[in-house]
């Protein structure tokens, strides 16, 4: 898969912007803020149509103005090119189009066109709480399958329903009504994740190994909430057993959307024990490991966006990250300078400045 060209229109700072690209590897450097971020931002919605920065999507269209745009001319392995239309209005809607076909279900879209974005942010999968750990899976194995992306979905509305009923003191037949979706979808949940993270965790291994010189081993576990065995009837009696609970907190207090994910370096905590450069090789294991586990699952080869990640490694460990990223996977990468010492011939450089980008 790779990205032909991108079109912006009134998108935070960039009043318009045509960039078109003729290599794999491409960078953005200038000073802060002026709108390399917000470029390869713009880049990685094209996937599952959310922002990796901290402000998510606020803000995406300039002040002043009522919409932004963002056209994407992509070109696939089938030699098939798609152009894609993502709109925002300042009210917070969105619209999504596709060869001019007007996409009404985002659920069908994921996938298509898959990123793995990677910058500082990415911190807080190993120091924050089981939030952003559950969010990345979550992204993660729905970006790989749209069968996980709708289990997740239904579990979702249903436990949201179910706490309303339990907020507004409904009765036993109301829950059981959403608890009757509620349940198959959450056993199936906690079924796919279990499945997955054995692969994830060997994929993560295989990176930080070579990130690190084969000098430490990294592994990723699952800690769920709620396991299931046999035909998930622990987890049926387990959720009704909770009901009087759920009651006095008005919300469902066991289910998939408590569990949490524990990173370790050789066998240690990794939020604990490990030091700032080992979570940063950490994460930068997982997003490999997002990179080819998605890879595998659907047969697209994942664009790469680095925002500002590779100014922030010594040099061994920047040539490690140089050699790990795949020959036949666009990579997108900013910072305030170039980082590299040589084959500058396979790089298209952009130079940034408030809001305008320049091709060298």
């Amino acid at each position: 898969m790779f990205l032909l060209s991108l079109n912006l229109e009134h998108y935070r700072n960039v009043v318009s912007a045509k960039l078109d690209f003729s290599s794999k590897r491409i960078f953005f450097v200038g000073p802060n803020g002026q709108g390399k971020t917000n470029l390869l931002e713009a880049i990685g919605l094209s996937s599952n149509l959310r922002s990796f920065r901290k402000s998510g999507m606020d803000g995406l269209v300039m002040e002043g103005a009522k919409f932004s745009r963002i056209f994407y001319k992509f070109e696939c392995s089938s030699n098939n090119n798609y152009e894609i239309l993502l709109g925002f209005e300042n009210k917070g809607n969105k619209t999504l189009e596709v060869d001019g076909e007007k996409i009404k279900r985002f659920a069908s879209y994921l996938g298509q066109f898959p990123s793995v974005c990677m910058s500082s942010r990415d911190f807080k999968l190993v120091r924050e709480g089981p939030s952003e750990r559950r969010k990345w899976l979550d992204i993660v194995l729905a970006s790989a399958s749209q069968n996980y992306f709708q289990v997740l979905q239904s579990f979702h509305r249903a436990m949201k329903e179910r706490n309303s009923i339990l907020k507004n003191n409904g009765s036993d037949h109301e829950l059981e009504a959403f608890e009757q979706i509620l349940i198959p979808n959450a056993i199936e949940l906690i079924r796919l994740r279990e499945e997955a993270i054995p692969e994830l965790s060997k994929l993560l291994k295989k990176y930080y190994s070579s990130l690190t010189g084969y000098q430490e081993d990294a592994s990723l576990k699952l800690l769920p909430n709620s396991e299931i065995e046999g035909d998930g009837n622990n987890f049926t009696e387990r959720l009704l057993s909770n009901r009087l609970k759920d009651r006095q907190y008005g919300t469902t207090s066991i289910g998939p959307h408590k569990d949490d994910l524990k990173l370790t370096i050789d066998g240690k905590d990794a939020k604990t024990f490990a030091s700032e450069g080992q979570q940063k090789g950490l994460v930068l294991g997982l997003r490999f490991a997002e990179f080819d586990f998605v890879r595998q699952k659907t047969g697209r080869i994942p664009m790469i966006i680095a925002d500002d990640v590779l100014g922030e490694l010594d040099y061994e460990r920047r040539k490690k990250f140089e050699d790990l990223v795949p020959e036949d996977a666009q990579f997108f990468a900013s910072g305030t300078e170039f980082p590299f010492d040589k084959n500058l011939n396979d790089w298209q450089i952009f130079d940034v400045a408030n809001g305008t980008f320049s091709s060298r």
